[in-house]
C-alpha cells in the first residue's frame, strides 16, 4: 500500500474527527478537505434509466447477459459517457470465457410437473432424459434437523439406495458444487438442490466439473413437498422424469476499462462494477445500479477544477454472473509490476436493493466474521473507514456486510490489493435490527427481485441510490486527490501582553503521521535583515495534525511588536502560511 494512500485514509479520519464538511461545493485550490463533488443519486438514476431501456430493448435476446446484443449496447453506452467527459482514456479488454446455454429443462414426479424446477450455472446436463427414475433422499442426517437427511455434502451422506437415482438435497453448509460432486461419487444419476428459504434459488456450482452428474434446483415449498412425498411412500419408489439439455462453448467478450488521462500512473486507484446481467431478467439493480453510480462519479471527477493527483481506473466487468470471469481475467493479465501500482480497489455491486441495507464490505470483521480462507489485504480496513467515516459524518446508519469474495473484488484480494466497497443486499434475509436502522420488511430477502424478471428500474430503491452514490463520489475524491497541508490559528488578533503570556496556537492539518515540519515567523515589512522573530519545529500526531505555539518573539528582530505577522510552515514538499495581527496597548 502506497504512502500516499495511507495519508489519504488518515486525512479522512482526521477531517471527520474535526467536524469538517464532507459535502457541498467543490473547494478552490488548495484542496484542503474531501467532498462528494456534488454527485447525486439523481445523476446516477439518469444513467440507470438508459441502461434499463437497453436491457428491456434486448429482452428477447437475454437482456445484458454475456455474449448478447444487450451487453454490446450497454458497453457502447458506457464508452460514450466516459469519452464525452474528455478526461478518460477508454479501451476494451477482451478475454475468452466458457459459456453455457440451456435447451429443454424439465422435471416431473409421478407425471406432475415441478413448476419451480430450474438450472444451476455450470452444472452438467443429462446425457439422455432420465425416465421413470427413482427420486430419493440422502441417508445421513448428521448435518441437519430433518429426519432422513437433506444436505448431502459428503459421499458418506449417501448409500447404495441412492445409486442411479435422482437425489433431493437441501441447500446449506457446503457449496452447491460440493453437493453435486459428492452425489456423483456416490453413483447418483442426478442431484436436485432445493432452497432453505422462500424464493428462487439462482445458484452456480462454481467451476465446471466435466464428468459430474446433472445438477438443478427447486424452491423451498416445492422441495419440502417432494421430500414429504418420498417419506410418505416408504419402500415404494417415487418415480420422476428429468431432462436438462445444456451446451458449453468458448466465446470472446470484454471488460470496458477507463482511466484518467491525468494522475500518477504509479499510484492507481481502481473502482469497478460488473456490467453484465443474468439472462433471466433486466438486471437493473444487479448491476446496472453500480455501473450507473460509477458513471456519475466519473462525470463528477471530470468536472473538478483540478486534475487528479493519482490515476483513477474504472473497470466495467464482463461475465461476472458466470463466475467473476472478467475481473479475474483482467487481474491475471497484469504483470507483477502493474499489480504493484494498484493502491486500492473499490467494488460496487447492487446499490439500489428494494429492501435495502446500507452496507460496507466488513474488512475488519467487526460486524460479520471473515469467512475461513478469505484473504483480507492490509489497507482494506482503512478503505472501509472512508465509507464508515463518511456515513458517520452525515448521521447515516450503516452495517458491515460479509467480506466473502463473492463479487469482482475476489481477484484483487487474491493478489494482495486493498479492497472495500458498498452493497445494499441480495438474497440475505433482512433482520428486525436492520429494519430499525433502514426500514423495509424483516424476514424476507434484501432484494426480492434478485436474478429475476422483476429486477427492473421501477423496483430499484431511489433512496438507497441517493445515499450510496454520494458516498461513492466521496471515496473517489479521497483516493484521487492528495490533500494540501492547511495552517490555521486559534485567534487572528492578539495583544502584545497576551502574545507574550499565552501566544498564538498554530495548527497544521493534512500531514503524514509523525511528519516533522519547520516553521518560521516574520513580521510583515518589519523584520530586521538577517534576523527571525521566532522559529521552531513540530511533529504531526497520528491523525496527521501538528500543533505549536508562537510566543516569546525576539523584540530585537522586529521594528515594533504591533502589526501583522506571517507563520511559514515548511512541510518538505511545500510551504503553507497563516497570519495574525498583534495590537498595541490593550
Amino acid at each position: 500500500m502506497s504512502k500516499r494512500f495511507t495519508h489519504s485514509a488518515l486525512a479522512v479520519t482526521a477531517a471527520a474527527a474535526l467536524g469538517l464538511a464532507t459535502g457541498g461545493p467543490v473547494l478552490a485550490a488548495p484542496i484542503s478537505v474531501h467532498t462528494d463533488m456534488d454527485v447525486t443519486g439523481e445523476a446516477a438514476l439518469a444513467h440507470l434509466q438508459e441502461l434499463s431501456d437497453i436491457s428491456l430493448d434486448h429482452a428477447d435476446a437475454g437482456y445484458r447477459a454475456v455474449d448478447t446484443p444487450g451487453y454490446k449496447a450497454a458497453s457502447e453506452y458506457v464508452e460514450k459517457v466516459l469519452e464525452a467527459s474528455g478526461k478518460f482514456d477508454v479501451t476494451r479488454d477482451t478475454f475468452t470465457v466458457p459459456t453455457q446455454t440451456f435447451g429443454e429443462v424439465s422435471f416431473s414426479v409421478e407425471g406432475e410437473a415441478q413448476e419451480t424446477f430450474s438450472t444451476l450455472s455450470n452444472a452438467e446436463g443429462t446425457d439422455a432424459p432420465l425416465t421413470d427414475t427413482a427420486v430419493t433422499l440422502p441417508t445421513d442426517d448428521a448435518y441437519g434437523d430433518k429426519a432422513g437427511g437433506e444436505l448431502g455434502c459428503e459421499t458418506g451422506d449417501y448409500s447404495d439406495a441412492n445409486a442411479g437415482t435422482i437425489v433431493l438435497v437441501q441447500r446449506g453448509v457446503c457449496a452447491f458444487g460440493e453437493k453435486v460432486t459428492a452425489a456423483t461419487e456416490a453413483g447418483a444419476a442426478a442431484v436436485i438442490i432445493y432452497n432453505h428459504s422462500p424464493g428462487a434459488l439462482n445458484g452456480t456450482v462454481g467451476d465446471r466439473v466435466e464428468g459430474n452428474i446433472a445438477g438443478a434446483s427447486m424452491e423451498l415449498a416445492e422441495g419440502d413437498a417432494l421430500r414429504e412425498q418420498i417419506l410418505a411412500a416408504g419402500d415404494t419408489p417415487v418415480l420422476g422424469d428429468l431432462t436438462v439439455e445444456t451446451t458449453f462453448e468458448d466465446i470472446e467478450t470484454w471488460n470496458v476499462i477507463a482511466e484518467t488521462k491525468a494522475g500518477d500512473p504509479d499510484d492507481v486507484q481502481m473502482m469497478g462494477a460488473h456490467l453484465d446481467g443474468v439472462a433471466e431478467g433486466p438486471g437493473v439493480n444487479d448491476n446496472a445500479s453500480g455501473v450507473a453510480g460509477l458513471l456519475a462519479v466519473a462525470e463528477g471527477l471530470a468536472a473538478q477544477p483540478h486534475d487528479v493527483d493519482n490515476q483513477v481506473r474504472m473497470g466495467f466487468w464482463g461475465a461476472e454472473e458466470i463466475g467473476l470471469v472478467g475481473s479475474t481475467e483482467y487481474v491475471a493479465s497484469l504483470s507483477d509490476e502493474e499489480k504493484e501500482r494498484i493502491s486500492s480497489y473499490l467494488n460496487y455491486d447492487m446499490i439500489g436493493s428494494e429492501n435495502y441495507v446500507i452496507g460496507t464490505l466488513d474488512s475488519d470483521g467487526s460486524d460479520v466474521p471473515i469467512p475461513d480462507g478469505v484473504n483480507v489485504p492490509e489497507g482494506s480496513a482503512e478503505l472501509e473507514e472512508i465509507f464508515t467515516g463518511y456515513f458517520d459524518s452525515i448521521g447515516q446508519p450503516h452495517v458491515g456486510t460479509e467480506f466473502s469474495g463473492r463479487s469482482d473484488y475476489q481477484a484483487f484480494i487474491d493478489n494482495g490489493i486493498p479492497v472495500s466497497g458498498l452493497f445494499t443486499g441480495a438474497d440475505a434475509i433482512k433482520t428486525e435490527e436492520e429494519v430499525e436502522l433502514f426500514g423495509g420488511t424483516a424476514g424476507v430477502q434484501q432484494d426480492r427481485n434478485y436474478h429475476t424478471i422483476d429486477d427492473t428500474y421501477e423496483n430499484v430503491d431511489q433512496e438507497a441510490m441517493g445515499i450510496m452514490v454520494p458516498a461513492m463520489a466521496y471515496a473517489a475524491h479521497v483516493v484521487a486527490y492528495d490533500l494540501d497541508p492547511v495552517a490555521s490559528v486559534d485567534r487572528d488578533r492578539v495583544s502584545v501582553k497576551d502574545l507574550k503570556k499565552s501566544g498564538v496556537e498554530v495548527t497544521v492539518t493534512n500531514l503524514e503521521p509523525g511528519q516533522t515540519v519547520d516553521w518560521t515567523l516574520t513580521a510583515d515589512g518589519r523584520t530586521k535583515p538577517g534576523k527571525s522573530p521566532a522559529s521552531g519545529t513540530a511533529t504531526a500526531d497520528e491523525s496527521g495534525t501538528a500543533t505549536f505555539t508562537v510566543k516569546g518573539i525576539d523584540p530585537s528582530a522586529v521594528r515594533g511588536l504591533p502589526g501583522g505577522y506571517t507563520v511559514s510552515v515548511d512541510t518538505g514538499d511545500t510551504a503553507v502560511e497563516v497570519g495574525f495581527t498583534v495590537g498595541g496597548k490593550g
